[in-house]
């Protein structure tokens, strides 16, 4: 699309410009503000529109932006906001209904769609989730769900960007509005994907992303659950489990592990030897489980049989003793030194374990430990 170009040139500024440009300026800072809500800019810039009508001036957009910025403002220079505007009001205008003639959705969403491509690449993140948004209602509109929730997602994704840039820069939104555009999006692109048959995996991937993107906050750990409720997968419940180790809630932490673990025992069969990534999820959640036991100490009246015999495994040393999934017998024995110092409160060879079991451990686990060690020395 041409530039827009501005040749009037600027008087004095009087009385009414002053308030042209307190006019513009609120519904400027209005937009600023809150970006994913377009409507907002279009009303106040149509309210000031009528105010000028009214009073027998024209409606100059550029004059007013150039009246707000002063006299530095270069007429030849169209920003990517007021093209971005243009545009999407023109695209925006094409869909109203008028007398005995039907919009031209189609023709539309591919005009939204060309103009986030084009905001994609000048990184203007949120003005493409709203173009992908719009897309999206387009598609929505011609009954076709599948398309629908692929762009609802794709307008969530630049939300999120849009949102991870501005923390990058140090520039957090306050209000997080491209946080809760994001989570918008992604709940009606997985509302639309669960309404097709044998869709499970789509939307619990959905779910899953979303819940990568938010961390280990509040708000990802609830879709962290949506995504285990549609389809549970051992990435699902290895992220519940770290996130809820992450707040200090070992008792659910315990408990998701267990479900993680028979989820995988399970995809391996019984009588099965696990092999690859199975064996890893498997060994990460034995050593994990042993940790937050010995942190709980449960009684034994409150351990689940599965959980009992995993303790009991480590509290005797034997040697007809099977090492766990993917566990050096060095490791097997450490881990029971570990146990049964912690039963005999032997302090000091829970210190000396600390080092020798340090090499064995991944990041979590090592905080753990940690805290283990913390624990018993301050009783």
């Amino acid at each position: 699309m041409a530039e827009i170009e501005y040749s009037e040139e600027i008087d004095d500024v009087s009385d009414e410009d002053y308030e042209i440009i307190r006019r513009y300026q609120e519904a400027d800072a209005q937009f600023q503000k809150h970006p994913p809500f377009l409507s907002q800019f279009t009303e106040s810039t149509d309210r000031v529109r009528s105010w000028l009508n009214d009073k027998g001036r024209e409606f100059n957009i550029g004059k007013i932006i150039a009246m707000s910025e002063g006299d530095n403002y270069d007429f030849n220079r169209s920003t990517g906001c007021d093209e971005f505007l243009v545009q999407y009001h023109a695209i925006s205008n094409k869909l109203k209904k008028r007398f005995l003639r039907k919009p031209n959705v189609s023709e539309a969403c591919d005009q939204f769609s060309a103009l986030a491509t084009q905001c994609e690449q000048k990184e203007l993140w949120q003005y493409a989730g709203l173009c992908w948004l719009a897309a999206a209602r387009c598609q929505g509109t011609l009954g076709n769900a599948s398309t629908e929730a692929s762009l609802l997602a794709r307008a969530g994704r630049q939300f999120l960007t849009a949102e991870k840039k501005n923390v990058m820069i140090g520039c957090p939104a306050p209000g997080q509005e491209n946080v809760q555009a994001a989570v918008s999006c992604f709940g009606h692109s997985l509302a639309r994907t669960q309404n097709q048959p044998g869709s499970s995996m789509a939307a619990a991937g959905l779910a899953l992303e979303l819940a990568t993107a938010l961390g280990s906050s509040p708000a990802g750990s609830q879709q962290l659950r949506r995504a285990i409720s549609i389809h549970a997968t051992p990435q699902s419940l290895g992220m519940l489990a770290s996130t809820h180790i992450k707040q200090g809630d070992y008792v659910t932490a315990l408990s998701v592990l267990s479900e993680l673990a028979e989820l995988v025992e399970a995809n391996v069969g019984g009588g099965n030897t696990a092999t690859g990534n199975n064996c890893d999820i498997l060994h990460r959640c034995e050593v994990s489980r042993v940790l937050l036991l010995l942190i709980l100490q449960p009684t034994p009246q409150r351990l689940a049989p599965s959980l009992a015999q995993l303790l009991e495994k480590y509290a005797w040393v034997e040697e007809s003793s099977n090492a766990g999934p993917g566990m050096s017998e060095d490791e097997m024995l450490l881990l029971q030194s570990l146990v049964l110092a912690c039963q005999s409160q032997d302090y000091q060879a829970l210190l000396e374990l600390e080092g020798e079991l340090w090499p064995y451990l991944d990041t979590e686990q090592k905080e753990l430990l940690r805290k283990l060690v913390q624990t018993l020395t301050a009783r």
